[in-house]
Parts: structure tokens; C-alpha cells; sequence
């Protein structure tokens, strides 16, 4: 979809939810098409203007994000309680993100609006959450793409570490490939996305968002 601005990321380990040691590559998999690689600092311009959340995340050795990506960190345009989701799913993991708002599509040839367009599943005609800045799509986890790999502990513990958020700061629009969410076997309530043909069009990548401005629908 859009070349990756990467940051090296650093050699972290921890213990997954089976006992396994999930170690941090040092950057995103050379699997996407048209990359573009970029090592160091990602501000450029007035990194005086980046408000500081978004600054510690663009920071982070375990974030890399694509230039429209991080362009729309650096102008506030994400969401800040998605910038500390991201945040903490950062201090375990390597995470490679494609689009907030700047460069995401649903459909090819067919620009964003504020609603998800007409044959994006059951979901044409609903709000549109990135066009607001409140969601994001994560391709990788850990060096390894999200597509065919489902149920790798590493990508699996993504969302471990999405339902142990407080109900009142996790995403209430979370949605990933099929042997994600069946191995996780989480509920609506906590902010799931069950419905099999919006599954089925997240085989490739997770994407986490907030439904709403302010507060969520989570209730456990």
C-alpha cells in the first residue's frame, strides 16, 4: 500500500502467554511492496510541534510506520488514545504500521471519505474511524507479516496485550485474520469485531480503532 519509513528496532525479549521468548527483529519484513527505508530520526521540520506522545512513539525502537504514517503522528491527526495503544503494544513488540488516515484505502481507486464505502463488506455506509485519526493498520508483528501468520505467538500476543487494557482505554474496534481471532476467543463486549466477512477482509493486517470521539462501547 505505501512504502515504510523503519526504525531499528532494539533486540527486546519477553515471555508470551506459552512460555515462549519473543524476540524483536531488527526491522520490518522485506515482503511489502515499494519500501521505502529510512534509518534515524523521522521528525524533520519543528519536532517542536509534535505533540509529545506521538514524539515518544515515533521514538520508540520498536515502531516503524510508513511516511504518511508518521507524517500524520507528526501533525496530530492520530487519535492520542490510539497513540498510547500503540504505545504499549510497542514495549512488546515490534510493530510495523501502514496508515492512520494519510494514505489508507478501502477500496483500490476509491478515496476515503468519511464513511467506508459500498462493497467494503457489510461495513459500506458506517463511519469511516481512519478518516478521523482513529484507526491505524498494523501489517507486521515481530519482523513477521500479519497475513499467514495468525497464529504465531508474537502476532497472537498483540492481542493479549489489547485485552489486558483497561475497558475505558482499550480500542472498541479491533479486527484481525480468522486463527487470530479464534485462538483468542474474544468478545464484542471487550471491542472485537466478530462478524466473518469484516474477518475475512483482515486476513492481512490488524486494524484497531475507536468507533467514537470520546469514550467506548467496551463494557468488559
Amino acid at each position: 500500500m505505501c512504502g515504510f519509513v523503519v526504525l531499528l528496532a532494539a533486540n527486546l525479549g519477553r515471555l508470551g502467554e506459552e512460555g515462549v521468548r519473543i524476540s524483536s527483529p531488527t526491522r520490518c519484513p522485506g515482503s511489502f511492496d515499494g519500501l521505502e527505508i529510512e534509518f534515524g530520526d523521522l521528525f524533520g521540520g519543528d519536532e517542536e510541534a509534535v505533540r509529545p506522545e506521538a514524539r515518544e512513539l515515533l521514538d520508540h525502537p520498536n515502531f516503524a510506520a510508513s511516511a504518511p504514517a508518521a507524517g500524520d503522528l507528526r501533525e496530530g491527526i492520530v487519535d492520542p488514545r490510539l497513540v498510547r495503544a500503540l504505545k504499549v503494544i510497542a514495549d512488546e513488540h515490534v510493530i510495523c504500521v501502514g496508515a492512520f488516515k494519510d494514505g489508507h484505502y478501502f477500496l483500490e481507486g476509491v478515496e476515503d471519505t468519511p464513511v467506508i464505502p459500498d462493497g467494503y463488506g457489510e461495513a459500506g455506509g458506517l463511519p469511516n474511524t481512519h478518516y478521523f485519526g482513529r484507526a491505524v493498520d498494523i501489517w507486521a508483528v515481530d519482523g513477521k507479516p500479519i497475513e499467514g501468520n495468525g497464529d504465531d505467538p508474537g502476532v497472537r500476543d498483540v492481542g493479549w496485550v489489547l485485552a489486558s487494557l483497561p475497558p475505558e482505554e482499550r480500542p472498541d474496534q479491533i479486527i484481525g485474520p480468522t486463527a487470530w481471532t479464534e485462538r483468542l476467543g474474544r468478545s464484542h463486549d471487550e471491542g472485537w469485531v466478530l462478524q466473518r466477512d469484516q474477518i475475512e477482509l483482515h486476513e492481512d493486517h490488524i486494524h484497531i480503532g475507536f468507533r467514537e470521539e470520546n469514550g467506548t462501547h467496551n463494557t468488559r
